[in-house]
């Protein structure tokens, strides 16, 4: 495992390191209301994603942003760790009291939070990854303790300030139950649900879920990701789920450039060869500039794509001509079966594709309406170049519905169509990231799980590999007032066929 995914790191990076400022140390920036950090410091934790250097690095990272040592008024902050065996609080260098006991059940951590009182904690941090560790544990938290836990978080953290919770996953690759959102997406009806950061581990290729959460009323449904309700496969047949990726991009040439929201390659290639053999047919319902299709002509299978936007159909076939023209003279002689047509991924009613069924689908749909933010600093660069900021301005384009329930509608409508077309053990991957609007998490990638995984779902979920993007820069959201994360991984969604 470690081997594989080192192709797609770079172990060049500058290992973030939290530190509390000195006086009168303060970097440029505006007044910091949440913590002590300095600018560059809380600037490291904006990023969603991290190597895991070990609970002690990430429970001090932790402290250190979601409180101050000091609150004006109130003394000495407090905070409450429950679990993290390994850790020693004695190391972590601060004038925070900090309160630290074992844990043996959830019941046990729900006893502590009653018997802590009322607002009696600036933050709280649980290790939820040895009580909760398989489905059986996640049904009984849902059914027995999920109300009880998140009402004790709420009532024993200070309003307004924050608790983490930290969750693995039930198996060392990326398959099997999504048990971090299961628990996220249960405490909506307590607390906020604020962010997520994830640590990836190196040497295993794990990763730790830390999910962030605020004392204060939601604004959103919880989702209800339960075992009882959700289908998903275990089985040892099934491909092996890398848990996270990060690859390399080569530069995007002028045309590329011209979409708002390309994938790379190198990433499509890898799911291509998990999911395919040589021959099998991969579609693309949202093909863009045709990446989908180009790794497939790579790997010697039949490519196939649609998208609504012309522009984009046009210069996906140019790219392939492109492929043809450079691979006819080379070791690999492309297939012939390579199609991609302009149309509507709602309908799917292109005449091309009528008679073609898909050995796998892969496809990155809009992440809702969020290119349709204005204000959004990562469109700012686009903007000052003169690219375009959206997919299109059609009011078929799914990236121009306003509603998030409607857009959940089409895209459901999307790929239970896509199912239609799919072979009996055909597989199906979508790269999506959860939507941040107005300080509330909408959480996209696990709706969609839940959509098409249901009782009435066409398909199975088989796992999700974290795509971490190491080429983006941080941009300053929120600093010094809220945690508003620079979210810099997206989920693969892998799902297969259903035969039910």
């Amino acid at each position: 495992m470690t081997d594989k995914i080192n192709e797609f790191v770079d172990t060049t990076h500058l290992e973030d390191k939290a530190r509390i400022a000195p006086k009168g140390d303060h970097e440029r920036g505006p007044p910091n209301r949440l913590n002590d950090l300095n600018y560059s410091d809380w600037m490291k934790y904006q990023k969603s994603f991290y190597r895991y250097p070990g609970d002690q690095t990430a429970v001090a990272e932790s402290i250190y942003f979601f409180t101050k040592e000091q609150y004006e008024g109130e003394g000495t902050s407090r905070t409450l760790l429950l679990g993290f065996e390994n850790i020693d609080p004695g190391m972590i260098k601060t004038q925070r009291s900090i309160t630290h006991q074992s844990i043996s059940s959830v019941q046990e951590i729900i006893n502590i939070l009653e018997d802590s009182g009322k607002n009696s904690y600036d933050y709280v941090l649980v290790d939820f990854r040895d009580l909760i560790e398989t489905t059986q544990d996640l049904s009984e938290f849902l059914d027995k303790h999920a109300d009880d836990f998140w009402s004790g978080i709420r009532d024993t953290v200070i309003d307004q300030r924050f608790a983490g919770i930290f969750v693995g996953l039930p198996s060392t690759d990326g398959s099997g139950f999504p048990l971090p959102w299961s628990i996220a997406g249960s405490c909506r009806n307590h607390v906020r649900l604020k962010d997520e950061k994830v640590g990836l581990i190196e040497d295993s290729g794990e990763i730790v879920y830390n999910i962030h959460i605020q004392s204060k009323d939601d604004l959103v449904e919880p989702t209800q990701l339960h075992p009882n309700k959700l289908k998903f496969t275990g089985s040892t047949d099934d491909p092996k789920i890398p848990p996270w990726l990060i690859p390399k991009p080569p530069a995007r040439d002028e045309e590329e450039i011209l979409h708002p929201a390309k994938y790379p390659e190198t990433l499509i290639e890898r799911f291509i060869k998990l999911f395919t053999s040589e021959g099998d047919s991969v579609f693309d319902p949202m093909v863009g500039t045709g990446s989908t299709v180009l790794a497939a002509i790579q790997n010697e299978r039949d490519g196939y794509g649609i998208d609504l936007n012309e522009e984009y159909v046009e210069i996906a076939q140019k790219r392939v001509e492109k492929e043809y023209r450079m691979t006819l003279s080379g070791e690999i002689e492309p297939r012939a079966e390579n199609i991609i047509v302009q149309g509507d991924s709602t309908k799917l009613d292109a005449e091309e594709l009528d008679d073609i069924s898909f050995d796998y689908v892969v496809t990155s749909p809009p992440y809702w309406s969020m290119l349709n933010n204005s204000g959004s600093e990562n469109q700012k660069e686009r903007r000052e170049n003169g690219l375009p900021l959206t997919y299109s301005e059609s009011e078929s384009d799914l990236g121009n519905i306003e509603e998030y329930d409607d857009f959940l509608d089409m895209l459901e409508l999307v790929y239970r169509n896509v199912n239609q077309k799919l072979t009996p053990d055909g597989h199906l991957t979508i790269i999506i990231k959860n939507v941040k609007r107005e300080h509330i998490i909408y959480p996209l990638a696990w709706d969609i799980v839940d959509r098409l995984c249901g009782p009435s779902g066409e398909y199975e979920y088989l796992g999700n590999t974290l795509w971490c993007q190491d080429d983006i820069g941080l941009k300053p959201f929120a600093v010094g007032t809220h945690w508003v994360s620079n979210t810099l991984h997206n989920y693969c969604l892998h799902f297969k066929n259903s035969v039910d």
